[in-house]
């Protein structure tokens, strides 16, 4: 009976997180990037695959997710809206299963879960919320982490000596090989995970299981066709043209910058690990009970510092990074029991806390999404209004800045007073038009006559 009583209640709480997700889903616009793409060049489903050879010998390799992100482009934003909501969710799911020491619906470290994704994961509006970076991140995440939740469940499976089907042989080597083609760093580290974790499984078991290198092997297969596609050196050799040092001083600017991002995104959570890990030594818990959130930290550590051999990225390339030490931190959480007081107290009192703050912050944010929203509508419908008229040279107002919000990448991509800013110019390309004129939105209103 409890155990009924429980499964309700995770249940309604992974319902509660989709629909919170799904309601700034639909309070979020098409931006940025976005607006650039043109369906005229895709009549049929062939157009899509030759469209991404193009880009994949010119630009970069990530077939399969910018597979995902032209198919959502054709069809209604609102079918993205929901696929996305259930990605997310899914994502916040995978999660939870690798967190071991967990109880059976584990509510409050779901609840957990979720203010780590909301309030800590890398660039929130870009890499969750905004079309074109979630099918890049959040997407390619949860494609990596089915990966590694599989696989870990086949070892488990292994160490009872439990039969695998053939249906999960396939789809262990179809999700490995999506897994690898996926993001450059990210898909590394997911390499490594595995590599780890069956060094350990081989070292415990004196054996190594026939489905453990076809699943490895997929995954680097998907990873070389990564790595290897051409247009990964047009990328690169256009993003080194904006650095300012070469050499053996691009790796050590890069490796400062790297430095400043995981003080900044991954910090919070390896403190987390140093301070329990200490309590846990003192409290003398074995070294082996810590082997598996030891892979994820490294990996992310890894998945952070690869980056010194790319010109500099963008912060939203740390999101792998921080989902594995993410995962790292919440697996030591999770080895406080109620016997571990006054930790197991503090632990528990956090979360209520941190969900009710994030109670207030999602009413006063989703407000201001949806405030963007109606002044990202009401400019769409001005510039439908007036090309109508045959008016091709416009005067269109910026966002208001009060209604700037941490989950909305909006203004990073909206209008500048900037004439040759980029954005202008996609407004015209996106909208047909043959220049734009930017006003503030107090200069904007003035020059609709709204205050004398």
């Amino acid at each position: 009976m409890i155990k009924e009583k429980q499964r309700i209640v995770f249940g309604g709480l992974v319902g509660m997180s989709f629909l919170a997700i799904l309601i700034y889903n639909f309070l979020t616009p098409l931006m940025s990037d976005d607006l650039l793409f043109d369906e005229s060049l895709y009549q049929s489903i062939g157009d899509i695959f030759r469209e991404e050879y193009h880009q994949y010998m010119t630009w970069n390799g990530r077939s399969v997710l910018q597979i995902i992100l032209k198919i959502f482009s054709l069809l209604p934003k609102w079918v993205f809206n929901i696929c996305n909501s259930l990605c997310f969710v899914y994502t916040c799911l995978l999660i939870y299963w690798n967190i071991n020491g967990r109880k059976q619906y584990d509510c409050l470290l779901y609840i957990l879960i979720q203010l780590c994704m909301w309030n800590f994961s890398v660039d929130f509006d870009q890499t969750v919320l905004w079309l074109g970076g979630a099918c890049n991140y959040l997407w390619g995440i949860m494609i990596i982490l089915s990966f590694i939740t599989l696989y870990r469940h086949m070892l488990e499976k292994g160490k009872r000596q439990e039969k695998i089907s053939p249906a999960m042989w396939v789809l262990l080597i179809l999700l490995g090989f999506l897994a690898g083609w996926g993001n450059e760093n990210t898909s590394g580290g997911a390499i490594f995970i595995v590599i780890l974790f069956s060094l350990i499984y081989i070292a415990e078991n004196k054996r190594v299981e026939k489905w453990m290198p076809a699943g490895l092997a997929a995954a680097v297969a998907g990873f070389l066709f990564l790595l290897l596609a051409p247009g990964n050196a047009v990328r690169g050799s256009i993003m080194k043209e904006g650095e300012t040092y070469s050499g053996l001083s691009a790796l050590i600017s890069r490796g400062l910058k790297i430095f400043k991002a995981v003080d900044a995104l991954l910090l919070m959570y390896m403190v987390v690990i140093c301070i329990l890990g200490v309590y846990f030594y003192y409290e003398k818990k074995r070294l082996k009970e810590f082997r598996n959130l030891a892979v994820f930290a490294l990996a992310s550590l890894a998945t952070a510092a690869v980056l010194v051999f790319t010109p500099e990225p963008m912060a939203r390339a740390y999101y792998g990074a921080n989902i594995y030490m993410m995962i790292a931190a919440l697996m030591m959480l999770w080895k406080l029991k109620e016997t571990d007081k006054p930790w197991y107290v503090l632990k528990v009192g956090a979360i209520l806390a941190g969900a009710l703050a994030f109670l207030f912050i999602y009413i006063e944010e989703g407000a201001n999404l949806a405030r963007i929203l109606r002044e990202v509508r009401e400019r769409e419908n001005y510039i439908a209004e007036e090309t109508k008229k045959g008016n091709r040279d416009l005067t269109l107002p910026m966002l208001r800045p009060a209604f700037k919000s941490p989950y909305s990448f909006m203004y990073d991509s909206d209008l500048s007073l900037d004439e040759e800013f980029w954005i202008n110019k996609v407004f015209c390309i996106a909208y047909d038009l043959d220049s734009v004129t930017v006003l503030t939105r107090d200069d904007w209103d003035i020059y609709m006559g709204v205050e004398e």
